[in-house]
């Protein structure tokens, strides 16, 4: 058996992680009051803690001094009622990436993580990146811990199990966001990584409940954004009531034509107004508009979520 540096086995709870939007105003400016709105909504549903500053985020459009902001205030006004895993997502030299997880592991977040793309080009192989990622932790202090996102931009890298296997062996990360979205693919990698201190949040609904049966820790996924009470349930009670987790399941992968779709992240925002929330539909990745089909549908899905508290929550 694969021997592991002698960490903790369950640095953060499992359960579910929702990929937390960012609120804007019109003038695309942060909503502060948004995001606390977003914030409460995650934890007062059940998330077992938070993603934040990821590509739901849309931080692909924020300097990394916003980047550093959103997280601080994250943290802030989280006052340690749940975990944070805050992203230090960036491009640039490894001097930078490495300077960007000091900053966003000083705000206090519980975890800081890193995307599997930032560390290599598309054409350089999976040696290049292990050495690539060699340099980072020489770059940072060890008693930072560390998560890794297969983050799909600016190009989608997965992981090879070899990479895998070496990352869990650093003992650093403790975190990996998995968006392979192969149910094969993850149960091999939760036996590559079985006994070490890093554990593996599914982001694809489609493979949620298989993964969590095959031992993962939870979910980390965009899904969450929409009923996070639902995927905090699965998470929990997969086990305790099996033949009602199936039914849930497919009715959360069934939405994902709705969730996942080419109008997210206004598409969350919308629904999460539909819910009661005070936010705008404001984005810096595209346009407020959303169509006359899609908006019923929200409103539809809206209802059946409603059905669904009501059957599992009473």
């Amino acid at each position: 058996m694969t021997q592991f540096s002698n960490q903790p086995t369950e640095p953060l709870p499992r359960g579910s992680y929702p990929a937390l939007l960012t609120a804007f105003h019109e003038n695309h400016a942060i909503d502060w009051q948004g995001v606390e709105q977003l914030t409460d909504y995650a934890i007062d549903n059940g998330s077992a803690g938070m993603f934040a500053a990821g590509l739901s985020a849309e931080i692909n459009f924020m300097t990394d001094e916003e980047k550093v902001s959103l997280v601080r205030h994250i943290v802030q006004y989280t006052a340690g009622r749940v975990p944070i895993v805050g992203c230090a997502i960036t491009t640039g030299p490894l001097t930078t990436q490495a300077e960007l997880i000091r900053q966003v592991n000083a705000t206090g977040v519980d975890a800081v993580a890193i995307s599997v793309c930032q560390l290599a080009n598309k054409d350089e192989d999976d040696q290049a990146w292990v050495r690539n990622c060699q340099t980072l932790l020489q770059q940072t202090p060890e008693r930072i811990a560390l998560a890794v996102y297969e983050c799909p931009a600016p190009y989608h890298r997965l992981l090879s199990e070899e990479t895998i296997a070496w990352i869990a062996r650093t003992g650093r990360f403790c975190f990996l966001k998995d968006t392979c979205c192969r149910a094969e693919v993850i149960r091999t990698r939760l036996e590559i990584i079985r006994g070490s201190r890093l554990k593996l949040y599914n982001a694809n609904t489609a493979t949620l409940l298989d993964s969590l049966e095959a031992g993962a820790s939870g979910f980390c996924g965009i899904g969450a954004n929409y009923a996070p009470e639902l995927y905090a349930w699965l998470c929990r009670e997969f086990q305790n009531r099996p033949k009602l987790a199936a039914e849930l399941h497919q009715y959360l992968a069934d939405c994902v034509r709705l969730t996942e779709g080419s109008s997210y992240p206004v598409s969350a925002k919308e629904y999460l107004r539909q819910h009661g929330l005070q936010l705008d539909r404001f984005s810096r990745k595209r346009p407020p508009d959303l169509s006359g089909d899609l908006l019923a549908g929200l409103n539809s899905m809206q209802l059946a979520d409603s059905v669904w508290k009501a059957r599992i929550l009473g």
